[in-house]
């Protein structure tokens, strides 16, 4: 009988253990900027006001047969706001908005994912706007577009006035009301190591 110390033991366990780790891992994707888009939709003074936001990063570990082992990290640059007047896109980074200067990045982060539907999901996460973070759902629906890429479509309601988005003479929600609808298409390659 071979005898074994506490160390080799736990040497010996590790690598009995390391492959399942490394593939329970959720696949890795990257975001193909030219095929993805964040937009979003506000009403002022009855008609709808929209634009989108140019510029965003992603970290994407998503696999619908590992939820418990996916997350996502996207995070948006706030300065690249764009409308169809730039006098709106010009008022959204003022200090009554978005304070840019002061808070240049939104953050959204989800590390829970349950299945709702046929490839459709909820991802539960937290948003960051003005630096005030707050618990957020989306659904989104997945579409495999071949075997190594794939494009994800949802939304999300907001309410501007619990991160601070309209101050001062733009807090009533009257002229510009408090609901958001945000939409986004993220389309993505699987990482060729993941």
């Amino acid at each position: 009988m071979i005898k074994m110390t506490a160390s080799k033991w736990l040497i010996f366990l590790l690598i009995l253990l390391v492959p399942s780790i490394v593939l329970a891992s959720a696949a890795e994707w990257r975001m193909i900027p030219e095929e993805s888009s964040i937009t979003f939709t506000g009403i002022q003074n009855g008609a709808p006001a929209s634009g989108s936001f140019k510029k965003f990063s992603s970290v994407i570990n998503l696999d619908p047969a590992q939820l418990n082992d996916s997350k996502v990290r996207i995070v948006i640059d706030m300065n690249s706001v764009s409308t169809s007047f730039s006098d709106f896109a010009a008022t959204l980074i003022t200090a009554d908005w978005f304070n840019t200067k002061l808070f240049p990045q939104a953050i959204f982060e989800s590390k829970q994912f349950v299945k709702i539907g046929d490839n459709k999901y909820q991802g539960n996460g937290t948003l960051t706007i003005r630096g005030k973070t707050e618990p957020v759902s989306i659904t989104f629906v997945t579409e495999a577009l071949s075997k190594n890429k794939g494009r994800v479509k949802g939304s999300v309601t907001l309410k501007r006035t619990t991160f601070g988005i309209g101050q001062g003479e733009w807090a009533d929600t009257d002229a510009v009301k408090d609901e958001v609808q945000v939409d986004f298409v993220i389309t993505a390659d699987k990482n060729a190591s993941g």
